[in-house]
């Protein structure tokens, strides 16, 4: 009989939390929105701004982000092997809200001929790959890579999506008019700028609203933050953030 040994396991899980810790550690706020948060709910994106605590990322998420950026990685790899690749990681900003798109390609080389645009790449398991083109792609990945084109001043984007499975890949471009997500950008960003004004002269935080475009957004066991900072009255929230040394 063959022996299993899981230690092996605990072994690498601690080193990818180790790792995880280290690079949060290392990273330093902006103090700006970034363009991954504009789906996240209003008071989510405030406090990530201040600085309160997210709930600690598990192995098995830790993992998929490890494989997210495997594919990503070998993807960005393929564009520059074929001459489509300008650039990779190209921070950008926006009207103060900022990102890094995760490739610059030269679609007039392709056959959509869209220009030079920015591609957001995502990993997915293959039974969301199905509804995807069944359906259509994520909401909250177009509003990113959206934000890329406008802050570039191009009017297409492109999401990539690849299977974390079999590196299946489908770019779908888009132009930024498209279902009114341009629209969506600059509405969310006023919001953000307006709330942190609240928060910065009066000190009020947003309620706790979930994004109706991102259903799952209202349930707080996939929340960012734990439900403490969703739900609790204003002055507990300031009180921990004034323990955490947050509050000037």
């Amino acid at each position: 009989m063959p022996i299993i040994d899981s230690s092996l396991n605990k072994f690498i899980d601690d080193n990818l939390v180790a790792e995880n810790e280290a690079r949060e550690h290392e990273h330093e706020s902006s103090g700006k929105l970034s363009a991954s948060m504009l789906y996240q709910p209003l008071r989510f994106q405030v406090l990530k701004t201040i600085g309160a605590p997210r709930k600690k990322f598990d192995v098995y998420l830790l993992g998929k982000f490890a494989r997210g950026n495997q594919c990503e990685d070998w993807f960005v790899a393929q564009l520059e092997k074929v001459g489509l690749l300008i650039e990779t990681q190209k921070k950008v900003e926006y009207r103060d809200c900022i990102g890094f798109a995760d490739a610059i390609v030269d679609t007039d080389k392709m056959f959509s001929k869209k220009g030079v645009i920015p591609h957001e790449i995502k990993s997915v398991n293959n039974a969301k790959l199905k509804r995807i083109q069944a359906t259509e792609v994520d909401y909250h990945y177009r509003l990113q890579a959206c934000l890329y084109a406008l802050a570039m001043g191009v009017e297409y984007y492109s999401v990539v999506v690849i299977s974390g499975e079999d590196l299946q890949r489908f770019p779908y471009i888009f132009h930024i008019n498209d279902n009114s997500i341009a629209t969506d950008v600059e509405k969310t960003i006023t919001a953000y700028q307006e709330a942190m004004k609240n928060w910065n002269e009066k000190k009020i935080l947003p309620p706790f609203m979930p994004n109706h475009k991102v259903p799952w957004t209202a349930d707080l066991k996939y929340a960012m933050f734990e439900e403490f900072w969703a739900t609790a009255p204003d002055t507990e929230v300031i009180k921990k953030l004034t323990e955490l040394g947050l509050v000037k």
